[in-house]
């Protein structure tokens, strides 16, 4: 889990302590996205804190740590919650930037 450098051990980061301590998963303690695909038509994202772009060929959503950029044609969202995003059409490319 955690990688050596050469002569020395790398330390467990408070993320990966809180982790094991509480028991709760990685993604809620560092804040990242869950991202479900369904081939390359649809995908349900936990953890969105907003709409960055939209339109037909671009959705651009912020989750925190990252911003997820979904290309394709006939884009649209299809559903919202307060933390969840279902994006659906055709998917062409599915970018992650800090």
């Amino acid at each position: 889990m955690f990688k050596k450098k050469r002569g020395q051990e790398q330390r467990p980061t408070f993320a990966d302590q809180l982790t094991r301590l509480t028991g709760l998963p990685v993604d809620v303690v560092e804040g990242l996205p869950e991202i479900e695909l369904l081939g390359n038509k649809e995908a349900v994202i936990e953890h969105c804190q907003g709409v960055l772009e939209y339109n037909d060929k671009v959705i651009r959503l912020n989750t925190g740590k990252l911003n997820l950029k979904f290309t394709g044609r006939n884009l649209q969202l299809k559903s919202m919650t307060d933390s969840s995003v279902v994006v659906e059409g055709y998917f062409t490319s599915i970018e992650f930037t800090n």
